[in-house]
């Protein structure tokens, strides 16, 4: 699996990402549920080009575009990001897909990056995803009470964290995992 930095794709692609993310099941899972305009989508990606803390890429698997992750709030003085994902609605339904990513990009961004922590949050209405994470080694570290509207409802957000060298020691147990998909 590789990770192109979006803005490096072509505009097909990074246009393609925008009906990614209007996706129902992709929606769902996400703070903000409204659909995404054409013009709101350029302009997201517009700022792109104008942020060093923003990273986001497609991740490729066999040259196909299965995913979107994004890198957010990266802070090298203090060596922390945040990171999300989502994959491409074609792919929702392959088993395994989603931890496959993770286990890439968890490399990827720990080695690119040289991060000391990387933080990332899931609504509770997402639990399949908490447990993901938590597969991969990453802590529940605290719960953002009621802290969005979802469907008409409060609901919480779950706060993650792993350090790098938990994800040292997790990754040659992931590995064996991931090689058997």
């Amino acid at each position: 699996m590789i990770f192109k930095n979006i803005l490096s794709c072509p505009i097909e692609l990074q246009q393609e990402v925008r009906n990614w993310r209007n996706h129902s099941e992709i929606r769902k899972n996400m703070y903000s549920d409204h659909t995404i305009s054409s013009d709101e989508h350029n302009q997201w990606l517009t700022s792109l080009h104008e942020t060093h803390t923003n990273h986001v890429y497609i991740a490729f698997n066999d040259n196909i575009p299965i995913g979107l992750v994004s890198l957010n709030n990266y802070k090298p003085l203090w060596s922390t990001a945040d990171w999300a994902f989502y994959l491409n609605p074609n792919y929702l339904s392959h088993k395994g897909l989603g931890a496959a990513l993770e286990y890439h990009f968890l490399n990827f961004i720990f080695n690119t990056f040289k991060l000391i922590k990387l933080n990332c949050e899931v609504l509770e209405t997402n639990p399949l995803v908490v447990k993901l994470h938590q597969k991969f080694g990453f802590i529940i570290e605290g719960i953002k009470r009621k802290n969005i509207i979802k469907d008409n409802k409060r609901v919480d957000v779950v706060l993650l964290g792993i350090l790098h060298e938990e994800w040292i020691e997790k990754r040659p147990y992931l590995e064996k995992i991931i090689n058997r998909i």
